[in-house]
């Protein structure tokens, strides 16, 4: 039974699967069944609801919606029940366009949200495009299970099964084969890669671009490549048409790395001037600071200065910009984190004298809008405190704490400030009575955090 509970199975046809008379009753279904106070269950319908646009005909008897609704809300029967694994049987069949664009979304949420999906389906492009791994099955037995463009690029496999080679990896062979894409490219899993491939090819000698990604920095080699190293290699793998540079705004981390490590890194301007050394003309600048603080305020002060340098230069957002990115930001961490009862996620930020400090309160007041009231956020030099943490976890009757950083890099603030034996908020905590769990996680090391990087890239783009 427990296990039974981990899993959620979303079945082909909808009707199946849908017995209540209307679609809150039956997303409320499962949970009452477990004897779950109503309040809470009245908590996570709406939030799952909202999640997956289904609050204007939560009303509706469930069998008059259309197949794509049905669809969403058999999905939602499933995410009530905080499965750790969901098996979707041909998600999109019987689904005009629309419907499955919109359920195709949903599953790339739940994917970026850690919740393993499993799905079964004919459609090999969309395999290509989505999965981390493709099990090939014929007559019953598993032929060939690997990542998706070793599958894929198996056209005596595919042929057994009926199946053909998909539609973007034929165009790209041909395209190589023209001499129009140079060998040696990897090849792509859309026709949105594949476009900025001809996209880069065609731009070649004419116009030169790059990002240039911009961190706080951090002199912990470890942290560097889980968090600042995975969003380069994100971003890279984004655009790759794009070269990609990279800059620290701490002076004090840049002599450090120089000092300690033998390590020569660009600040801002240095990283300028090497891109206009080697010809770059179109710059996006997109910084991996968190918040519009003073060290975005010091990135933009320097790129002032190379207005004139090149043709254009255009700037990203940091992380926590806009209301849908406290939203994201959220998703990404709940996906690292599993929460008993009596137990508290206590994420401890940077903070500042600045006014963009204001993201820290605002951070966990959506916290707690999403239904995550179990969630507090602190600061190590702004407000809130350690101390405002404690009185709320003290009010909240809190016995566990999971301690996380909400910083870029678990560097030196999340190993001695918040989890170090001495003088730390482990051991404050720890002092306090509570069982302290620290979790030394970079929100860098989230692919749903590196994701709205590249969302914010896209935005200038």
């Amino acid at each position: 039974m427990a296990v039974r509970r981990r899993i959620g199975i979303v079945f082909q046809d909808p009707d199946n699967q849908l017995l209540s008379a209307s679609v809150y009753q039956e997303i409320s279904f499962g949970p009452m069944n477990l004897g779950i106070p109503e309040d809470e269950i009245r908590r996570e319908i709406e939030r799952v609801m909202d999640h997956l646009e289904i609050t204007p005909f939560r009303e509706r008897p469930a069998h008059i919606l259309s197949g794509g609704q049905k669809k969403q809300v058999t999905i939602a029967d499933v995410l009530v029940m905080h499965p750790d694994v969901i098996i979707l049987d041909e998600p999109a069949s019987a689904l005009d366009a629309k419907h499955t664009k919109i359920v195709n979304q949903i599953v790339d949420k739940l994917a970026e949200e850690g919740i393993t999906v499993l799905m079964a389906t004919h459609d090999i492009n969309y395999a290509l495009e989505w999965a981390d791994e493709i099990v090939l099955m014929h007559e019953g037995k598993v032929l060939l299970q690997a990542d998706p463009l070793t599958v894929c690029g198996s056209r005596e496999a595919l042929a057994m099964t009926n199946q053909e080679e998909p539609a973007v990896l034929k165009l790209f062979r041909s395209l190589v084969e023209k001499g129009i894409l140079e060998e040696g490219l990897r090849p792509p899993v859309s026709f949105g890669q594949l476009e900025q491939y001809i996209g880069g090819q065609m731009m070649e000698g004419k116009k030169k671009k790059a990002i240039l990604v911009v961190s706080f920095g951090t002199s912990h080699m470890d942290a560097l490549e889980k968090s600042i190293e995975r969003i380069e290699l994100h971003i890279e793998e984004a655009f790759p048409e794009c070269r990609i540079y990279r800059a620290f705004t701490s002076g004090m981390v840049l002599r450090k790395l120089s000092r300690t490590k033998g390590l020569q890194f660009h600040s801002v301007k240095e990283a300028m001037e090497q891109m206009a050394t080697d010809g770059m003309e179109q710059i996006i600048v997109q910084p991996t600071h968190i918040i519009n603080g003073i060290e975005n305020d010091k990135m933009m002060n320097d790129l002032i200065e190379y207005t004139d340098r090149f043709k254009k230069i255009r700037v990203g957002k940091p992380l926590l910009t806009s209301v849908d990115d406290y939203k994201k930001a959220i998703h990404a961490v709940m996906a690292e984190v599993r929460l008993e009862p009596g137990e508290a996620l206590v994420l401890m930020g940077h903070g500042t004298a600045h006014h963009a400090n204001a993201a820290y309160p605002t951070l966990e007041y959506t916290f707690h809008s999403l239904g995550y009231s179990q969630v507090l956020v602190g600061t190590v030099e702004g407000f809130p405190d350690l101390r405002n943490v404690m009185a709320k976890l003290e009010i909240a009757g809190a016995e566990r704490v999971t301690l996380m950083p909400f910083m870029l890099v678990a560097g030196d603030h999340a190993k001695h400030d918040m989890a170090g034996e001495e003088d730390s908020w482990k051991a404050e905590l720890e002092a306090a009575g509570y069982e302290v769990k620290p979790l030394i996680k970079g929100l860098g090391e989230m692919k749903g955090i590196r994701n709205i990087f590249v969302e914010h890239i896209e935005m200038v783009m």
